[in-house]
């Protein structure tokens, strides 16, 4: 008789690919830090021009979606992407995410995550925008979110002829 693996219920599904998210966000930045500051922070015409600012935005949706909407703070918000992180700073400003993301998710209720969230904020062509979204829908969006700067970063890293980090998502 072949087993099967029991459902996860989609707080467990969101906890594990949240996990696995940080483990992975930890090797892109590492793979990152090898780089000469001058390599990543070099525009690329990429999404948010270099490697490094790529990587930035990724911790800046985090926060904002995370900490910030949630809270109902949008407007408190200033945008990390373009500040001139070094090393260190960089390494400081992804454990804090970890410590935002893995707060919200120990909050996590079924409850919650069928709660409505007003968003209002300013898109990439600078207009104002409004949406009412569920919480369930917003932390599914980061998981989307990351994966396709990710992409934009491995892509990034072949040009420069290194193999990106990448790695599978298994759950424990």
């Amino acid at each position: 008789m072949k087993a099967t693996r029991p459902a996860m219920s989609e707080i467990q599904l969101l906890r594990a690919w949240t996990e696995w998210s940080s483990r992975s966000r930890k090797t892109y930045l590492g793979a990152l830090l090898r780089l000469p500051a001058r390599e990543r922070r070099k525009d690329r015409g990429a999404s948010f021009g270099s490697m490094q600012e790529i990587f930035v935005h990724i911790l800046d949706d985090y926060l904002w979606w995370l900490e910030y909407v949630p809270q109902n703070r949008q407007t408190e918000y200033t945008t990390l992407v373009g500040a001139d992180y070094d090393a260190t700073g960089l390494r400081r400003l992804n454990r804090r995410v970890d410590r935002v993301v893995a707060t919200f998710l120990r909050g996590l209720t079924p409850r919650k995550l069928a709660e409505r969230i007003e968003i209002r904020g300013v898109g990439g062509d600078g207009k104002p925008y409004r949406a009412s979204l569920y919480l369930a829908d917003i932390v599914w969006h980061m998981h989307e979110e990351e994966l396709q700067h990710r992409g934009e970063l491995n892509a990034l890293f072949w040009q420069l002829d290194i193999d990106p980090p990448t790695d599978a998502w298994w759950p424990e």
